[in-house]
């Protein structure tokens, strides 16, 4: 399963379990019959307590494996350190999780968690990549870098195993066409929807041809016109 832009947060705590779908650094919170999921534990039981605390992250657990089979997706788990430690332990899903944040977050509002939580998946996505603007000009000086959402829509189309260079909040509404690979622009569109900003679908299409993403700030690719892939070939 290919790490992506679009992935699950499991916020644990004694008392409720929360689930969220990312999209980058916008969640939305999971409301049904099952999350929130909240717990029963006796708190005036302190011997049994670590008992049914297992229990209720177990269930918590196959509470997730619904939405996760429906839609496999990575995770992201936040909880106290005891929580995230007891999760892991139990949990049939502990190889789709990308990342974890220490902290209890039950008070957090799914915009503030999303800011949290988003630099970790940035981090699983691009990898221990500590060379990456020199490995960047290193390509340019030889050719092997195109820039540009228009140039590089059609490169990733047939690449494989790049490397992607996009500023952070670099968004473009619209889509890439089937057929020629032509940029299709929208005045009209969710960014939610993956493929209605045409960055986060070049952003997974290199990441499903097994390529990496390197996420930078505001105006480091200015040059570049804010996106830029370096070529294998």
């Amino acid at each position: 399963m290919q790490l992506s832009i679009h992935y699950y947060i499991l916020s644990l705590s004694n008392q409720t379990c929360r689930l969220y779908e990312g999209f980058r650094d916008k969640l939305i919170d999971i409301q049904n019959k099952n999350f929130p999921f909240e717990s029963s534990i006796d708190a005036g039981n302190p011997d049994s307590q670590n008992t049914q605390l297992r229990e209720f992250f177990l269930k918590t657990d196959q509470h997730f494996g619904h939405y996760y089979k429906q839609d496999p997706l990575r995770l992201v788990v936040a909880g106290e350190k005891k929580n995230l430690a007891v999760f892991d332990a139990l949990s049939f899903h502990r190889d789709v999780i990308v990342g974890t944040v220490e902290g209890d977050y039950t008070a957090t509002s799914a915009h503030d968690l999303g800011k949290i939580v988003w630099p970790v998946v940035k981090v699983a996505i691009a990898g221990a990549n500590k060379n990456a603007l020199r490995d960047l000009e290193k390509a340019a000086r030889v050719k092997k870098v195109v820039s540009g959402i228009d140039a590089v829509g059609q490169s990733v189309e047939t690449e494989t195993g790049s490397t992607l260079y996009v500023e952070e909040d670099y968004h473009v509404k619209g889509s890439i066409h089937n057929t020629d690979q032509t940029l299709i622009r929208s005045k009209h569109v969710n960014l939610l929807e993956v493929l209605d900003d045409v960055v986060d679908f070049i952003i997974e299409k290199v990441l499903k041809t097994g390529g990496t993403v390197i996420f930078l700030n505001n105006g480091s690719l200015q040059k570049l016109e804010r996106i830029a892939l370096i070529l294998r070939g």
